[in-house]
């Protein structure tokens, strides 16, 4: 890293401060580039800057500096040289380039004001794409040019106050998300750095909204040419009180947090709130003869993320089409050279523009031309004068609609329109879903004799063929029934009934009806017959390969009895399973554990009252070497594990994969929270916090995302010296999550001493829940005993959503169990989609 690297010459202080000019000077020149796509005077002015970043950088001795710098001047010349324009993937090397050495400059100049890490390549969100600026002349190098402003930095934060700069795990859970965190111990400091930036959010204290006056009137500076460039704001107070949570409304702040403070809560909403400065920006071409209007309009648009072309007439609408390719198109009804229906209609009749999103603006009220106006393609008409509020939510209504749409359409997940069937991979993932399900059934069809089928039709004969199976099944399926195309002459069934008699009836009715008539293909007639294997779903936890092959085992056993039938696989003949899994697990924990005896998978923590989402159980399974069909949990080998002296190397195992799991998808740019089984003596060993400690930093994370299942009495018991290891974790922004609560009412008493912020219901009171009368109270009670002590409380092994309907009711925050998702084998779930 060259920020090792000692720096010859000069004294350390004179040295970073000519670090820290040139980064700033590389920030003023990098921005009309980052803001406003490719320029070859911009770029000639930033080649100059990289030339003296090389000169400053070797002659401080910093090796590493210098040769990025030439690398990338380098690259840079090659396209002022030639009077090359760079194409997207060029623009993208350059910002990464670009970015990386700002990174490097900021590092090693130890200064909070030259940031230039979170400058985007692309033509920033807030730009107005206009043609005809294009034709303004350049400013040449003899001219003045106009001052440059603030650089607008949406990855970067600004913490002032103490309450926020002392948040325990706060600021390393803002570096990992990727945040640029620049902390200010005085107002000046503050107001010095955003007189050359504008950061994506500020976090401040309550007790210094006092200076929210300075800070806005030194922000409203550049809002002339800076339009998007507002910060969000996030207050923190030091107990929440009524007085600062009404401070923070009138300063119009966007969230008030208070302590204990989860950091993962405050990510999430920066991630919600910032979401446009980091995506791919709206796109959208607006037609309009009055400029001064277009221009405020795009300026609303800008504002709210959108990039936006200006198009003064219908011609040069439709020569921007191809070439803007706009998310959305904004026709006014009185054009130059056309009426705006006419406009629309052109549009239309181009297949390319079909699905595209268009809103028409029109200053009559008549009813009868918002009917031509649908008629003629428009998806939305607008009454003239348009608020700025309306217009940007139709346009963000019919955007998202429109996404969601292309999603929809582009998945390759819908049915064959030549066979009705689904694709095996469709079938996969609903099977994931269902497993566990007593009303749901797979059905394995094989055709009878298909090797003699395949001589007679040839392999031109196989599509006719699933066209004929997927019309039959069609004719005797319900409509939420999945059928799929498996393999040549095999197909599954996903099938949903009362009984098991319901499924064999269908089953039946299948075999029959295939017989009853012969099928013909190129005037021949083939007898079709099948044999039909039958598995239900519910009841044991067991995989999709598992299913599978059951369903595949019972239709071979059919075809082996002579075919044209229907068998069930039964699980008490197969004899797959041994009588006692727990007692081959345990010879196998006499032994040391290797690594391909270990699973882990992972179920998502679903929001019930609770708001905060990508939260996941981490579940850990022991298999057993002889019987590979047996596994146990966690809570099962632990007293094993005990036993044996293997816990404590267990429990280590399972933070180490947790945490590289988490680099893994932080690197997709995922934020996760992983709940690890932990035990207690592992709690206390001496040396955890410091082992975690190094792990971390190791890892480059933080411990926001880390939060240790513990079981509720051992804890107790451990009393004092585990109430100062919890506090030691908090320190590292560790979280502590309770097991069992409401087994053991001592634990209740126990919880604003142990200061746990999630606690996890006993699973016999979710299960009785509904049934016995008396367990709503109880569920209640210790729902608001939690919440009374800052814990949020999780509900295990729901099953089915009528149960998580009543534990919302009760104030349940969090719910994890089958009936939102069965076992993942990678943390991938969308938290977003409706739970009922």
């Amino acid at each position: 890293m060259t920020g090792s690297t000692p720096i010859q010459g000069l004294s350390d202080s004179t040295a970073r401060e000519a670090l820290r000019e040139r980064c700033l000077s590389l920030v003023r020149r990098w921005q009309p580039l980052a803001r406003s796509g490719w320029d070859h005077h911009a770029a000639r002015l930033l080649g100059e800057e990289l030339d003296q970043i090389a000169q400053t950088s070797e002659a401080l001795g910093l090796q590493g500096v210098n040769g990025s710098a030439l690398e990338l001047a380098a690259y840079l010349c090659s396209f002022i040289d030639d009077k090359l324009v760079p194409n997207e993937h060029a623009l993208e090397c350059l910002a990464g380039m670009v970015n990386a050495l700002g990174g490097a400059l900021n590092e090693l100049s130890g200064s909070a004001t030259a940031d230039v890490r979170s400058l985007h390549g692309e033509a920033s969100p807030a730009g107005v794409d206009d043609p005809e600026l294009a034709s303004l002349p350049e400013t040449g190098p003899d001219l003045p040019r106009a001052a440059e402003g603030p650089t607008w930095l949406p990855r970067a934060t600004c913490l002032f106050g103490e309450t926020v700069r002392a948040a325990p795990g706060l600021v390393p859970a803002l570096r990992e998300r990727g945040y640029q965190v620049n902390d200010f111990e005085d107002i000046e400091t503050l107001l010095e750095f955003l007189k050359v930036a504008r950061p994506g959010a500020l976090l401040l204290d309550a007790r210094s909204l006092s200076h929210l006056g300075r800070i806005r009137a030194r922000l409203d500076e550049g809002r002339e040419s800076e339009l998007a460039a507002q910060p969000v704001l996030l207050v923190f107070s030091r107990n929440g009180d009524l007085g600062d949570r009404l401070l923070a409304m009138r300063a119009g702040a966007a969230g008030v947090f208070s302590m204990p403070l989860d950091s993962l809560r405050v990510i999430a909403c920066l991630d919600e709130l910032l979401v446009h400065a980091t995506q791919t920006p709206w796109r959208v071409l607006l037609v309009e003869v009055d400029k001064v209007a277009a221009s405020e309009r795009a300026r609303w648009l800008a504002e709210k993320g959108m990039t936006v072309r200006l198009a003064s007439n219908g011609q040069s609408a439709l020569a921007a089409l191809p070439e803007f390719r706009p998310d959305v198109l904004v026709v006014d009804q009185e054009l130059s050279d056309v009426h705006g229906l006419e406009l629309i209609q052109l549009v239309r009749e181009q297949t390319e523009y079909a699905a595209l999103p268009i809103v028409l603006m029109s200053a009559s009220g008549d009813i009868g031309q918002r009917f031509d106006a649908i008629a003629a393609g428009s998806d939305e008409v607008l009454l003239k004068p348009v608020k700025a509020r309306h217009l940007t939510h139709a346009l963000l209504s019919r955007l998202n609609r429109s996404r969601r749409l292309r999603e929809l359409i582009g998945a390759a997940g819908g049915r064959d329109p030549r066979t009705g069937l689904f694709p095996r991979t469709v079938l996969i993932e609903k099977l994931a879903d269902v497993a566990g399900d007593r009303s749901a059934a797979l059905m394995c069809i094989a055709l009878d004799r298909s090797q003699a089928l395949r001589e007679g039709i040839g392999i031109s004969g196989l599509a006719a063929l699933d066209a004929h199976i997927g019309q039959l099944l069609r004719s005797q399926l319900d409509t939420t029934d999945i059928a799929a195309h498996y393999q040549d002459f095999h197909y599954f069934v996903l099938v949903h009934r009362r009984s098991r008699g319901e499924v064999t009836m269908v089953a039946e009715d299948i075999r029959a009806q295939l017989a009853q008539e012969p099928w013909t293909f190129n005037g021949k007639e083939y007898v079709l017959t099948a044999s039909i294997g039958l598995a239900l779903l519910g009841g044991e936890m067991i995989s999709v390969d598992t299913m599978v092959t059951n369903a595949e085992a019972a239709q071979i056993a059919g075809t082996h009895m002579g075919g044209n039938r229907v068998l069930w696989y039964e699980a008490r003949e197969a004899a797959l399973l041994p009588s006692d899994p727990l007692l081959a697990v345990r010879a196998v924990m006499g032994r040391p554990l290797k690594s391909e005896q270990a699973t882990f998978d992972f179920q998502p923590i679903v929001p019930l009252a609770g708001k905060l989402s990508g939260q996941f159980d981490l579940r850990f399974r022991v298999l057993s070497t002889q019987n590979p069909g047996s596994s146990i949990s966690y809570d099962e080998m632990a007293p094993a594990a005990a036993e044996t002296n293997q816990l404590a190397e267990i429990d280590r195992l399972l933070l180490q994969h947790t945490l590289e799991m988490r680099g893994e998808q932080l690197k997709r740019g995922r934020q996760l929270r992983i709940f690890v089984p932990q035990s207690v003596p592992s709690l206390l060993s001496a040396d955890l916090c410091w082992w975690l400690d190094r792990e971390l930093k190791a890892h480059h994370l933080s411990g926001t995302g880390l939060t240790l299942n513990l079981p509720c009495s051992p804890l107790i018991d451990a009393g004092e010296r585990a109430r100062e290891r919890i506090f030691e974790l908090r320190k590292l922004g560790i979280r502590v999550c309770l097991n069992d609560f409401g087994r053991d009412w001592a634990a209740v008493h126990a919880l604003r001493l142990l200061q746990a912020d999630f606690v996890r219901l006993d699973p016999t009171l979710v299960h009785e829940l509904g049934s016995i009368r008396s367990v709503a109270d109880t569920v209640l009670a210790l729902v608001r005993k939690a919440h009374a002590a800052g814990a949020s409380v999780i509900a295990p092994e729901v099953d089915n959503i009528n149960r998580a309907h009543l534990l919302l009711r009760l104030g349940v925050d969090y719910a994890v169990g089958p009936a939102f998702s069965q076992p993942l084998k990678q943390p991938d779930f969308d938290f977003s989609r409706p739970l009922w």
